[in-house]
């Protein structure tokens, strides 16, 4: 008897597993990087060209994010499950590049 329970508890873990991991990643974020082309403040847009070239158009979830940036700054930012910008930083400079 005391074998089936253990069983099924084993059973019942082994399907709640995947349920939790999959909540787990659709609320994670995506740090990225890129140069900014361009800034739309009428629309809350931003233009960046990442470092394979492509050029993505991202809205941003709070205008106050684009205080600050200007066309060029090299930036690191993150997207939250519905492509939306909801964190932008401004990287230093470097001379090298």
């Amino acid at each position: 008897m005391a074998s089936h329970i253990l069983l099924t508890l084993v059973l019942l873990l082994c399907c709640m597993t995947p349920s939790t991991i999959a909540a787990d990643e659709s609320t994670e974020t995506a740090l990225q990087g890129g140069t900014i082309v361009s800034i739309d403040q009428e629309a809350s847009t931003l233009t960046i060209r990442m470092p394979s070239g492509e050029s993505r158009s991202l809205p941003v979830i709070d205008r106050r994010l684009l205080q600050g940036l200007s066309i060029g700054n090299h930036v690191s930012f993150e997207l939250d499950q519905d492509n939306r910008l909801i964190k932008i930083n401004k990287l230093p400079i470097d001379p090298a590049n």
